[in-house]
């Protein structure tokens, strides 16, 4: 008995114990939140706020994408992993096995962040109740005049926007500035609306952006390394857009229409006005698509009401876009997308992106 003990002990670190019972209580936390939202609402609320802010943190000094990186290097790593698996059998199969489950413990440790950083968010409050206000079915006239009250808050800011290819906008800063701005009107943001988390984050650029772009993916959210990644191959007012988006899912807000509309609310906080300008553009553009199936009437109505200079800029989005609107990569990510989003708590998969509309019509309408 006493050897077999010693056997389990020299096979099993007390560090893999430790990071085996967290994976455990995650795992029972993890059912509990997906039928429980006051528990969910605590678990993000606390432990989960602890966790963003560490590894958005310890990550914030590397100046590149370190989940880019690991991806890149992936398949040196599993070889790596192997061969040191392989290492250690050779000397003796006890420091295979402890190898093995050292391996393993580090990933239940992947998982658990998840639990517990991340996927709570999904079953918790929405930011509806955050921001105080109710989300409902909208007619094709509240679509509209959504419409037009964007139009009209891009029109104030359209004499402060960089057109230097005459035809899309361009930032007249750097990224670095880009992610400073964001922060200060996500200051604002929690000023105005204290449920919402407060932290410093820098989104960091994706080296392989153009050829991400094939996957149609503008940015995501690394939540094992704390990352807001951003494709900086997209126009200008999309990667704005979609550098807000990632920031929204760094401090807990993880259902993607809640992340659009979180984006859209920081932008149209911001003291910049090409970074109002941006958000207001990306959630028009989707708003206008809602429109144009709601009736065609209305929607070339708003159509002749915009500026020609943002009638442009989707027109350029659009030629852009071509090059990557078909391809395998587009299919198979989406595909793969869609199956996660579905698996937490939204139904309507990838499609949750585009219920942006219903929160900022739903929120503007309140506001006026």
């Amino acid at each position: 008995m006493k050897k077999f003990l010693k056997n389990i002990k020299n096979c099993l670190p007390i560090w893999s114990v430790v990071l085996f019972g967290i994976f455990f209580v995650s795992l029972i936390v993890n059912g509990i939140i997906k039928h429980n939202p006051a528990f969910a609402d605590g678990i993000h609320n606390t432990v989960g706020a602890f966790v963003r802010v560490v590894s958005a943190t310890v990550t914030s000094w590397i100046p590149f994408s370190l989940a880019e990186i690991l991806l890149i290097l992936s398949p040196v790593l599993v070889f790596l992993i192997c061969f040191g698996m392989c290492k250690r059998l050779k000397r003796s199969v006890t420091e295979g096995v402890r190898y093995f489950v050292g391996f393993l413990s580090v990933m239940s440790l992947v998982f658990s962040v998840m639990v517990f950083g991340y996927n709570a968010g999904f079953y918790s409050e929405g930011v509806e109740k955050k921001v105080d206000f109710e989300r409902e079915n909208l007619s094709p006239e509240q679509l509209y005049e959504t419409a037009i009250l964007l139009i009209d808050a891009i029109r104030e800011d359209l004499p402060y926007v960089s057109y230097p290819e005459g035809t899309y906008s361009q930032m007249t800063f750097s990224y670095s500035e880009m992610n400073q701005k964001l922060n200060r009107a996500y200051g604002t943001l929690c000023d105005k609306y204290p449920s919402f988390q407060r932290m410093h984050s820098n989104t960091k650029p994706v080296i392989l952006s153009k050829p991400w772009t094939y996957t149609h993916i503008s940015g995501v959210y690394t939540f094992f390394t704390g990352e807001a990644n951003v494709n900086t191959n997209y126009p200008d007012f999309i990667m704005i857009s979609s550098a807000a988006h990632e920031m929204a899912h760094q401090r807990g807000i993880a259902k993607e229409d809640e992340a659009n509309f979180t984006a859209f609310l920081v932008c149209s906080l911001s003291e910049d006005p090409y970074i109002r300008y941006c958000g207001y553009a990306d959630v028009l553009n989707d708003l206008m698509s809602k429109l144009s199936s709601a009736s065609s009437e209305l929607y070339a109505k708003a159509r002749a009401y915009m500026p020609q200079e943002l009638k442009n800029e989707y027109t350029a989005y659009s030629v852009f876009f071509d090059e990557y609107r078909e391809n395998v990569a587009a299919t198979v990510s989406t595909a793969v997308n869609n199956a996660y989003i579905t698996s937490h708590n939204q139904p309507q998969g990838v499609k949750s992106y585009g219920l942006v509309v219903d929160l900022v019509a739903a929120y503007m309408l309140s506001q006026k």
